[in-house]
């Protein structure tokens, strides 16, 4: 999965982010090390840890004091016919002790399991934080190059008017277009702080140590086999954390019907005759009465609620495997659109805009002409950009419902 992705480079060096650019496994990393919610997990095992030795103490022995006939009237002797006995009792736990252990230490699958969800969910969202600074990057590029085009067109026309080859209208709304490009350059800028503010924030850090992103949304993006990818949903954790949660109900389930059990209660101890100064050895024991099954209800409910985890279960698999479509659907559709808008749409606008400045020079073409050549072919590549952002949305969200890595995605057999 792409969490072991980014674990496999953790002995890589962070220093000089700022310089050649954060890379996808470093904020991965970063997050899964540093992110303040899974601290929490820490203490959720030191409590399991903490119950499961307090499961082993068992009830307390029980130190007992009687006296007979103290305060009576002293025999025909004359000698005090009082006894005092002390005495320990005890109950015979059997396998009892060795249950609560289980049940107590049957929630750690369970926290293992929510924090694997976590992390995961964690993983995702720093990928998408960072195809986010990655695509504001990409889209600073693209209106930085309109600028610089709508900057020589500006140029282009002033020349025009100078010689008398155009109206001075035209002039005036390059101006305008050029100022237009301008804004949207300075909208992206601040687009791409607030995505690296949020993808810092991912591993608890107020500022990013980090000017950009290395990598580029033009990646190649893989095809996808459904069938072999939904054979990988039934090891989602989403799917252990009910399975654990059945597992705890049988650990409780057991444990009842064992504390339903016949408990015997041992006694001993010593009793002393103030008559005649001698000691006795006294034992005894003590069975409950009934039936073993007194913990029939209880046992009944534990077993509805396994059944509700169950029941559950299935539900979120089916959830999961429905999710698994439509992500699956729209990673091919993103693909379709990516590689229309790459392979034909963008070259064409391209050489249609070379040819509407180079019939503008020429008189043929009026400025609109060919503020609207420009303009189609920013558009188009924005456009590309998106797709291909979408496409890695998408495999985001395949990659943690499977637990597979995008290498992992895109090979023949697992």
């Amino acid at each position: 999965m792409f969490i072991l992705v980014a674990l496999s480079g953790a002995l890589r060096a962070e220093q000089g982010e700022e310089l050649s650019g954060l890379t996808y496994e470093q904020a991965i990393l970063k997050s899964l090390q540093n992110h303040p919610e899974l601290a929490g997990y820490r203490y959720q095992f030191e409590a399991v840890d903490a119950l499961s030795e307090h499961a082993k103490l068992g009830p307390r022995p029980e130190l007992s004091v009687a006296a007979e006939g103290v305060g009576e009237d002293k025999s025909s002797d004359g000698n005090d016919s009082s006894q005092v006995t002390v005495g320990i009792s005890w109950l015979l736990q059997g396998d009892l002790a060795e249950k609560r252990v289980l049940a107590a230490r049957s929630k750690t699958p369970v926290i293992e399991a929510q924090k694997q969800v976590l992390e995961l969910e964690i993983a995702a969202n720093t990928a998408r934080y960072f195809f986010q600074v990655l695509a504001h990057q990409e889209r600073l590029k693209i209106a930085k190059t309109a600028v610089d085009l709508a900057r020589n067109m500006t140029a282009e026309i002033n020349r025009q008017v100078s010689v008398g080859r155009t109206n001075e209208a035209d002039a005036f709304r390059a101006e305008v277009d050029l100022q237009r490009r301008l804004l949207a350059v300075e909208d992206v800028e601040h687009e791409l702080d607030i995505a690296r503010y949020q993808l810092a924030a991912q591993w608890g850090s107020r500022e990013p140590s980090f000017l950009g992103v290395a990598g580029s949304l033009s990646s190649v993006i893989p095809e996808v086999d459904l069938s072999r990818l939904r054979s990988l949903v039934a090891s989602n954790p989403n799917l252990e954390i009910f399975m654990s949660r059945e597992r705890v109900k049988q650990a409780e389930i057991d444990l009842a019907r064992a504390e339903a059990g016949i408990q015997w209660r041992i006694d001993t101890g010593i009793r002393r005759n103030e008559a005649s100064g001698d000691y006795g050895l006294v034992a005894g024991f003590a069975i409950p009465l009934g039936k073993g099954d007194r913990n029939r209800g209880k046992v009944s409910a534990l077993r509805a609620e396994q059944n509700r985890f169950r029941a559950e279960r299935n539900a979120k698999e089916i959830a999961l495997d429905t999710q698994l479509f439509v992500m699956t659907q729209r990673l091919q559709h993103h693909r379709h659109v990516a590689a229309a808008l790459n392979e034909k749409m963008i070259l064409s606008l391209d050489k249609a805009l070379t040819a509407t400045q180079k019939a503008y020079r020429r008189g043929r073409y009026n400025y609109s002409e060919l503020a609207l050549a420009q303009q189609g072919l920013t558009d188009a590549q924005l456009s590309l950009l998106q797709a291909q952002y979408n496409a890695h949305l998408s495999l985001i969200e395949i990659e943690k419902l499977t637990g597979l890595s995008v290498a992992q995605i895109s090979e023949s057999e697992i």
